[in-house]
């Protein structure tokens, strides 16, 4: 008995798979940087906002087979240095062979987030929740690195 398979169009599905996977993390990744900026959704203190450069750094990439092929940091005109900062972690720092990568490129952000304060908190539970309803399963992981 011969068998034969026709895989043809398999490399063509496989691709558009990939690229709506891309598209989803980019969304989700969008949101959850803008909910960063607009409101605190997670439990933790809300800082004042002296100088808006905290606030205008939170950034995400999307990285596929470890590139990066989307970068979103939306700062506003005035907070350049908080963009560049971002942009410099996001592109240099360790990042996953695919995932999502929400930063924030303020060299006090740690220290202000160990006080009790949400600085990547609510993008980080955004990001979750919407990773998980994008691709109805529970096999998101977060983490968080340093």
């Amino acid at each position: 008995m011969k068998v034969t398979v026709d895989l043809s169009g398999l490399d063509e599905f496989v691709e558009e798979v990939d690229e709506n996977t891309t598209e989803l993390m980019k969304e989700a990744a969008q949101r959850a940087v803008y909910m960063q900026k607009e409101r605190n959704v997670s439990n933790k203190k809300t800082y004042q906002n002296h100088t808006w450069n905290l606030r205008n750094a939170p950034g995400a990439a999307i990285v596929r087979d470890g590139k990066i092929v989307d970068l979103y940091i939306p700062a506003d005109g005035e907070h350049s240095l908080a963009k560049n900062r971002t942009e410099a972690m996001l592109i240099f720092g360790s990042k996953p062979k695919d995932g999502v990568v929400v930063a924030d490129g303020m060299e006090y952000a740690s220290f202000v987030s160990s006080k009790g304060f949400d600085v990547l908190d609510s993008a980080s539970l955004t990001l979750d929740k919407e990773l998980k309803q994008s691709f109805g399963n529970d096999n998101v992981k977060i983490t968080w690195q340093e």
